[in-house]
């Protein structure tokens, strides 16, 4: 059953996120392949964590679930703070454009509705399709944290990048 939806695209739809949502979300979590990017790739993560991490951002009212359109299958989250947090979990759903259209919807609720006047994503430097991502949907980079993540022998840098309300207005994103 579709939940009642905040924004409608052509793949994906943004609703509120739920408690309900934290088993899935467990699920993500505890893959390898999806934390792979992240600081939690070392941890497991009990469903008693997510649950908790899940309501605290429910109660921001800032907080989405994102639904494949088509299948109504959860296939990520993502908040919209002054620093956004954005997982697709789902990895049959990556590399076909429904990051950039959540990001997009993500990014109108922010500027549009919350009244931000500058949003800030972090990636590290090995996730090169999440900072593509950013990078489309019009962010700039802005700082890096030099070899902030060590796994095995190899360093990768945290970077961060950003957008400010007035970039946004004018449309400045790459195509």
């Amino acid at each position: 059953m579709k939940r009642v939806a905040r924004y409608v695209g052509e793949k994906v739809y943004l609703t509120a996120l739920e408690l309900k949502d934290a088993e899935t979300i467990t699920k993500w979590f505890n893959d390898p392949e999806v934390t792979w990017y992240m600081d939690e790739h070392r941890e497991m993560i009990s469903l008693l964590t997510i649950s908790e991490k899940v309501e605290k951002m429910t109660k921001s009212d800032e907080a989405f679930a994102i639904f494949d359109k088509s299948d109504d299958v959860l296939i990520g989250y993502c908040q919209c703070s002054d620093f956004f947090d954005f997982l697709l979990g789902e990895k049959d759903y990556w590399h076909k454009g429904y990051d950039i259209e959540a990001l997009g919807f993500l990014l109108d609720f922010g500027f549009n509705i919350r009244n931000h006047n500058i949003v800030t994503v972090c990636a590290y430097s090995h996730d090169e399709r999440a900072i593509l991502c950013y990078e489309k949907a019009g962010f700039k980079k802005t700082n890096v944290y030099r070899e902030r993540m060590l796994r095995g022998r190899e360093k990768y840098d945290l970077i961060f990048l950003d957008m400010l309300a007035s970039e946004y207005f004018k449309g400045e994103r790459m195509s």
